[in-house]
């Protein structure tokens, strides 16, 4: 969107303000008040160019500014076929922002990282932190059903230390942090 008298777009000059970690969000929106509004069309239209840096750099410049609509810009993407942007910075913004709509689209990015993301399981474990923050029943009963069988222990662990079980499930933590 170009405003009247600008020759560069807004979301274009918006984005060689940003400096890609959300640190100066207040300041960009105070001189660009429609920045909140807006930022979640420029996320999507970004992605769907694949403009992956610049995605990145909306999310992290939306994150603070709790934009209206970054919870559904982020969760369309993670749900998306597409490659080439950071799951885990989409992850861990979802858990900042206490996006509530996101816990099945977080179990379904964990559940579907199980085969790339051994042996550490990273990104499941952005996911259960994420789930922690957002605290709803929803979010506890996806961390419940992580610490099942059918998950790896290291992401059964994970799961059970945030909800406070790991004793009761029987895991040993020296062993399971590799002391």
């Amino acid at each position: 969107m170009t405003f009247p008298g600008e020759e560069i777009p807004r979301a274009d000059l918006v984005e060689a303000l940003a400096d890609g970690t959300g640190r100066d969000a207040m300041s960009i929106a105070a001189g660009n008040p429609e920045v909140t509004q807006l930022i979640a069309s420029w996320i999507r239209e970004a992605a769907h160019a694949g403009n992956w840096t610049r995605v990145d750099k909306f999310a992290n410049l939306a994150a603070p500014l709790r934009a209206p609509g970054l919870g559904g810009a982020l969760q369309e993407i993670l749900d998306s076929d597409a490659v080439g942007f950071n799951r885990e910075d989409f992850v861990e913004i979802l858990g900042e922002i206490r996006e509530t709509d996101a816990v099945a689209c977080l179990c379904r990015v964990a559940e579907g990282s199980l085969g790339e993301d051994a042996p550490a399981y990273w990104l499941c474990q952005k996911v259960i932190a994420s789930l922690a923050v957002i605290g709803t029943p929803e979010a506890f009963e996806g961390l419940r059903r992580m610490t099942t069988q059918s998950w790896p222990d290291v992401v059964r662990w994970h799961a059970a230390v945030e909800l406070e079980v790991e004793d009761e499930l029987g895991f040993d933590e020296d062993q399971m942090l590799g002391w």
